[in-house]
């Protein structure tokens, strides 16, 4: 081995630690699960689940068939923490190998007879940015999208669910009255969001998507059964809810303000944890 390889290989050596130590970032935006180190050894990620990282709150979103849940199991905000504890009595969550495009969580787990994670042991989990399984990639759409308008179909976009009417009678009267209680009803940050293919309804923390077909402005299929609209204003709309024999009427006023249905969300979390 001649003196010039030698040092090649010596500024390559050197350089490893270097790179490692690059990843040193806090995670920042939507992450999806993709291995799982537990009992099983490392295995691919057994659920379709994403964690979402701001500088406020982490939250978790998993997806199962058509349908997502959102919650604050980590109670924490994801920071940076190197891959081995403080000491042999420390088990708090471990952050490492962390950048805008990647993460591992280590996390000691108590759990007693799960399927994946082992009991008073820790626990892996691989995290990269930028992938979705299909129903994923539908619901961050939903939940990351603010106001979409086209002319030639104008239920497309984000619209956010106020309530209900028995009858489309004194309109204005009974929005006022929506409007004063949305804030501690139970629809509030509660959001249907019109793509082309797709419905994707957001009840608060949670929420699911269906299947869509249009009928001009006036009507949509879901299923076997058909929503007519009753068009208010050019950002209000009415949808005919049947239930049993009796016709309600669900009101949605377009979302106009360029907050997106995840970010209301992060900030009822983050108001609740204070």
């Amino acid at each position: 081995m001649n003196r010039t390889t030698k040092m090649l290989m010596a500024a390559t050596l050197i350089s490893l630690p270097f790179i490692a130590n690059a990843q040193k970032e806090n995670p920042r935006g939507i992450y999806k699960m993709i291995t799982l180190t537990g009992k099983m050894g490392e295995i691919k990620a057994p659920f379709d689940q994403y964690k979402i990282c701001t500088d406020s709150i982490t939250l978790m979103l998993n997806v199962q068939n058509t349908f997502f849940q959102i919650s604050n199991t980590d109670h924490n905000i994801f920071m940076y923490t190197g891959d081995q504890p403080k000491d042999e009595n420390d088990k708090s969550s471990l952050i490492y190998d962390s950048s805008a495009d990647h993460f591992t969580l280590k996390w000691w787990s108590t759990n007693k007879g799960h399927l994946y994670f082992p009991e008073n042991d820790w626990c892996i989990e691989k995290y990269e940015s930028g992938k979705y399984s299909e129903m994923g990639r539908i619901i961050f759409n939903a939940l990351t999208s603010t106001t979409t308008t086209d002319p030639k179909n104008p239920l497309l976009g984000t619209w956010r669910f106020i309530g209900y009417m028995d009858e489309l009678r004194n309109v204005k009267k009974e929005l006022v009255k929506l409007h004063g209680q949305y804030p501690t009803s139970k629809y509030f940050n509660s959001f249907m969001v019109f793509t082309p293919e797709n419905l994707t309804t957001i009840f608060n923390r949670g929420g699911g998507v269906d299947k869509i077909n249009f009928d001009g402005k006036k009507a949509y299929k879901v299923g076997n059964k058909s929503y007519q609209i009753k068009w208010l204003s050019k950002d209000r709309i009415a949808i005919e809810d049947r239930i049993d024999y009796r016709i309600d009427w669900m009101i949605l006023e377009r979302v106009t303000d360029g907050i997106t249905p995840l970010s209301r969300i992060a900030s009822q979390y983050v108001s609740k944890s204070k």
